[in-house]
């Protein structure tokens, strides 16, 4: 009898922590900037964070370093407001300069939590 008393109660609290678990793994948060790549210059690169995980409401993607002769660009923003996980640049914004650039892509979710990724741009002449 002692055992059916302590049976509800420990099957009970089972299935509360399996819920809270299930429940939190669910909404990890975790940014994917995809893998580093090389592009010919003049090419126009693809952004890729789909593989970012949680219940994201914006992906950021900002430049962290450029090639010397584009050290300006350092910080600036790719996209700052953006809904979308993937992206090509427009023509307009086509990489021309040769050189390492290090882009961070920042994801966040609706309560403002956030996560970031970097990924390595290589561009060759």
């Amino acid at each position: 009898m002692n055992v059916r008393k302590l049976l509800k109660p420990t099957l009970f609290f089972l299935t509360l922590l399996l819920f809270v678990v299930a429940c939190q793994s669910g909404s990890t948060l975790q940014a994917n900037a995809g893998s580093d790549f090389t592009l010919t210059a003049g090419e126009s690169p693809t952004f890729d964070g789909c593989a970012s995980t949680g219940e994201i409401v914006n992906y950021r993607w900002q430049i962290i370093t450029a090639p010397d002769a584009r050290s300006d660009d350092a910080d600036k923003m790719i996209r700052e407001i953006d809904p979308n996980c993937s992206f090509t640049l427009e023509t307009a914004m086509v990489v021309e300069e040769v050189g390492e650039w290090l882009i961070e892509l920042q994801v966040r979710d609706a309560d403002g939590n956030s996560s970031t990724d970097t990924l390595r741009v290589t561009v060759t002449p």
